[in-house]
């Protein structure tokens, strides 16, 4: 029994904030994006393997960022194998999942087995998805805040509305 035992001061009110932006992201894409779980977090760990060179390199430039279409230098991919191992999912599960993500037009698999999200930034879908997740994520920062918690951002700046 724990009963008298005490946790560190806030635990709570960011364990509580923390599930509660899960479940917003989740509901978030998953009303954008007919997908099981499975097959929506395999999408996700593709998409940031596909972004991780352009957002990650220090040597990118900040005009590269903006294209709807950066370089093919700047894109990063992922295999099956590695995707399954990062989700602990098993291999044939990843396969068939990437090939129903193929299948709708949201992944491309090249002839070396490497996974890449399809280039649809500039998709109105797209562009509406990332608004509502940051909007989840202003909504964990207010909750925080409402616990009397620091949150996550600074002082209020010019990133309450950072899409024009």
């Amino acid at each position: 029994m724990t009963e008298g035992v005490r946790i560190p001061p806030g635990m709570r009110a960011h364990a509580y904030a923390g599930v509660e932006l899960l479940l917003d992201m989740i509901y978030t894409a998953r009303s954008r994006a007919p997908l099981d779980l499975e097959t929506l977090l395999i999408y996700l760990t593709v998409s940031e393997a596909t972004m991780r060179p352009l957002m990650l390199d220090p040597s990118t430039q900040p005009d590269i960022m903006n294209l709807a279409e950066p370089p093919e230098a700047y894109r990063g991919s992922i295999t099956r194998l590695l995707a399954a191992d990062r989700l602990g999912l098993p291999r044939e599960t990843v396969r068939r999942k990437i090939k129903k993500l193929v299948t709708m037009g949201l992944v491309q698999e090249d002839a070396e087995g490497r996974m890449r999200t399809t280039r649809n930034f500039a998709n109105a879908d797209i562009q509406s998805w990332v608004k509502e997740s940051f909007s989840a994520v202003q909504r964990y920062d207010a909750r925080l805040r409402q616990f009397g918690k620091a949150g996550v951002s600074g002082p209020k700046s010019t990133d309450d509305e950072p899409f024009p």
